[in-house]
């Protein structure tokens, strides 16, 4: 992903050759100057609000208010160009239709039990059929890297990058079993604390666990000896869990640094099943910060399926039972990286095609808002953005923070309409 700029213009040679040029993009001012943001605002019954104008924007950095210079609409549906949308003009008087798109999928194989892959796979595969439309380029990110190096907008190479994903050789619900087993651990919070060296939480489930099962405590070596293999476990599993949270945050690193060269929009698709965040909070925030400043958009998919918090139910050792969260905190990582940047998490869904095509819809038409921050000095820190519209009953999704870092030149992979 580091070197995806000479490899960006294979796919803009490749569009060229298919005869598949897009139509013209809007004249952005200069992107590496201004901040984008990508808006999706909805009315009451959930429908794509068109034909706004930016006065009825109001954009706010750190809680104060900025002059929007540049704010246009973008859709991929030919079929809005005929409704309303397109009698109704922006601002700045364009609207591009047709708009092509940016995907990339993002498979964190140690966060992915072997279910939750195929699951996952068959509904990656779909979308790559029947979602992924002409024009479009496309990524797999997989083993810690993009397959083949490269965005394509080749089909057969995208099914072969997603043919290629294979579960870790240890993922996080395989180091989560333990915790099932005597003597237990209630959640991750409690095992991050005892690793801190909370004594009163390991006396008290050895007490527990001594209580629950004498037998098993006697043959153990009584009370403090059980502490001691509690205290053993709760490390043993904080250590793993960091190590593959550090991995994954690594490959969102990579994919970040990789597509801030691309102007506009683009979608990354985060297959997991959440990590530990646990000491991880304040690095996950930047990661999402500079996606974000970046114009990636991240979306979620927890492709375990229908799941439940109502049992402890080992769902690692027990496929055919619903998926429990009761050891589970994981559900924190993705929801700071997709509210970060505007996407959102899908759960509880089986059939992760329908996940795929709730995402394609939500990316498909969007508001671009571009303004020059009051403090126009790139500090490197995280800015909170809030969008607000003044349009009754409107909600507005978009990304909630930024890190004010300069971008790199942006070097578009879609060359002008022939």
């Amino acid at each position: 992903m580091t070197r995806i700029a000479p490899l960006v213009v294979c796919v803009a040679v490749m569009l060229g050759a298919l005869g598949s040029a897009p139509s013209p993009q809007p004249t952005f001012k200069s992107s590496t100057e201004l901040v984008e943001v990508d808006a999706v605002i909805l009315d009451k019954a959930g429908d794509f609000v068109p034909g706004l104008k930016a006065e009825n924007i109001t954009v706010l950095e750190n809680g104060k208010p900025q002059k929007i210079q540049q704010f246009f609409m973008v859709s991929h549906d030919l079929a809005m160009n005929e409704g309303p949308a397109a009698r109704d003009s922006t601002d700045s008087g364009e609207t591009q239709y047709g708009a092509h798109r940016v995907f990339v999928l993002l498979f964190d194989e140690a966060h992915l039990a072997n279910d939750s892959i195929m699951r996952a796979k068959v509904g990656a595969e779909q979308f790559v059929r029947e979602m992924f439309s002409e024009g479009d380029a496309g990524g797999i990110f997989v083993n810690g890297g993009m397959y083949k190096g490269r965005l394509t907008i080749d089909k057969g190479e995208l099914l072969s990058g997603i043919r290629s994903v294979q579960p870790a050789f240890e993922n996080r619900q395989g180091i989560l079993v333990p915790f099932m087993e005597w003597p237990h651990i209630p959640s991750e919070v409690d095992a991050v604390r005892i690793a801190d060296g909370a004594r009163e939480v390991t006396q008290a489930l050895s007490v527990k666990a001594c209580d629950e099962d004498p037998q098993a405590c006697r043959n153990e070596g009584g009370a403090g000896q059980v502490e001691n293999l509690i205290q053993q476990k709760a490390r043993l599993y904080v250590r793993q869990a960091r190590m593959m949270t550090t991995r994954t945050v690594q490959n969102l690193e990579k994919v970040s640094r990789g597509l801030a060269k691309i102007p506009g929009r683009k979608t990354v698709v985060f297959v997991s099943e959440g990590f530990f965040v646990e000491g991880e909070r304040s690095t996950i925030e930047m990661v999402a910060a500079q996606a974000a400043r970046s114009g990636i958009t991240i979306y979620s998919i927890d492709a375990r399926g229908l799941i439940n918090g109502l049992s402890i139910n080992p769902e690692a050792l027990r496929r055919e039972r619903s998926r429990s969260t009761a050891f589970d905190t994981g559900e924190d990582g993705p929801n700071i990286l997709t509210q970060s940047t505007g996407g959102f998490i899908v759960r509880n869904i089986d059939e992760i095609s329908r996940a795929f095509g709730l995402i394609v819809r939500d990316t498909s038409t969007y508001y671009v808002i571009g303004y020059q921050p009051d403090n126009p000095n790139m500090d490197g820190k995280v800015r909170k953005l809030e969008i607000k519209t003044n349009v009754p009953g409107a909600k507005v999704r978009a990304r909630k923070s930024y890190a004010a870092v300069k971008l790199p030149p942006q070097e578009a992979i879609w060359g002008p309409a022939k």
